[in-house]
């Protein structure tokens, strides 16, 4: 690969030689000025530093990204999981219970999609058991629709009780059970040709590919699949939060939502879950929209699209960060996600400074909560602590 910064210059003296060659009928100059070509080649030619051709440092810089994607995906959903979980008042919130099963369909896609993204990065085939090839590709496609599908409900609950508040405020508890249910049984019967027919090919190498089923078959199918569980969600969602949008910022009279007293507290509370919601829904379909576009490029094009690996991974990752982006969406916009994580830095804090006691740099630092008004000079600590107690116990929970 020739530097552009030098390949004027080559250009340049490659012209002049060769022009030099055809007026002149001495075998002593052309060979001269072939051996000045020659060495010109060699000094200005350096080749540019390939990133993709130094195979080490390409696993490592897409395996340490891999791997911080998966790592913080993993944490920050059962960061989520827990908080919900250990909350009786967000667990009586149908909307709580519909992001605690999202968080745990995004936990399951980041662990089972850990393997095939491995395997991806090392491009050596399928290096599993057979076995594998089934369960692996059933339960990544099984979470991704589960995951798919609950947004949609998700936005259906918010639509009902945002827009239609006389008819249905929120879904009762025996509602949300049989629309969690549905869900993951409708996520299980899209991903079931996954199960059924996947299965391992070999074409110079081992791969876990569609087996037993003829093309025209498996086109259908992913045309179906892109139909039901991209296309209608995208434009469903989008019109459910748009017309909730127009209602919670537009110029309408808001007091269909409640009373004149608590219609603000309310408001400012639902205009922000409906922008995390939103932000999550983007995040989401931004992240699958280059494969959905991939697809269809090569069913009208007629052709496989032949990708570089870089590119390829690249996809993958995408992929890979749409069930890690929602906890960092939550505690950005939810006060109550921000305050549990700052608790848990808190004891984390603490028992570092408990385990590594040398590190502390002050005697303040380590300190039991019950010795904090002996040890402060402030008059206002128990005042705040107060305060923030009284915060936390009137916090309301997403509505």
């Amino acid at each position: 690969m020739i530097d552009p910064n030098n390949m004027t210059t080559v250009i340049e003296k490659t012209t002049e030689i060769v022009n030099s060659v055809l007026t002149s009928n001495e075998s002593d100059g052309v060979l001269e000025q072939t051996s000045t070509l020659i060495s010109v080649l060699a000094t200005q030619s350096a080749p540019l530093q390939c990133f993709s051709c130094h195979p080490k440092l390409y696993f490592i810089v897409f395996g340490l990204v891999f791997m911080i994607i998966i790592c913080a995906g993993v944490i920050g959903n059962i960061f989520i999981v827990f908080v919900i979980l250990m909350d009786r008042k967000l667990m009586s919130s149908s909307v709580n219970q519909f992001l605690l099963n999202l968080a745990i369909a995004d936990l399951g896609n980041l662990i089972f999609c850990s393997p095939d993204a491995i395997l991806v990065l090392i491009d050596r085939g399928w290096l599993l058991p057979n076995f594998a090839c089934h369960l692996l590709r059933f339960l990544q496609e099984y979470f991704l629709y589960a995951s798919v599908l609950l947004q949609m409900a998700i936005g259906v609950e918010r639509f009902l009780a945002i827009c239609s508040p006389m008819r249905m405020q929120r879904f009762s508890t025996k509602t949300t059970i049989s629309v969690l249910a549905g869900v993951w049984c409708v996520a299980a019967c899209f991903a079931s040709p996954y199960f059924l027919y996947q299965g391992i090919v070999f074409h110079k190498l081992y791969f876990c590919f569609w087996k037993g089923i003829s093309h025209k078959t498996r086109t259908y199918f992913k045309y179906c699949e892109l139909i039901v569980l991209y296309a209608i969600p995208l434009v469903f969602l989008t019109t459910l939060y748009s017309i909730m949008c127009r209602v919670l910022w537009g110029n309408e009279d808001n007091h269909n939502i409640a009373n004149h007293s608590q219609q603000e507290a309310i408001l400012k509370l639902r205009r922000s879950v409906v922008k995390m919601l939103i932000i999550s829904m983007l995040l989401y379909f931004l992240c699958y929209t280059p494969i959905q576009v991939l697809f269809m490029l090569e069913k009208i094009l007629d052709h496989s699209v032949q990708l570089p690996q870089w590119l390829r991974l690249l996809l993958n990752v995408l992929s890979v960060m749409s069930s890690s982006t929602n906890p960092i969406v939550y505690i950005i916009c939810c006060r109550h996600f921000r305050l549990r994580l700052r608790d848990v830095a808190a004891g984390i804090s603490s028992f570092c400074c408990w385990l590594l006691p040398s590190f502390s740099k002050s005697e303040y630092e380590c300190v039991d909560e019950s010795m904090t008004a002996k040890l402060s000079r402030s008059p206002y600590v128990s005042f705040r602590s107060s305060r923030r107690q009284n915060s936390r116990a009137n916090l309301s929970t997403l509505l």
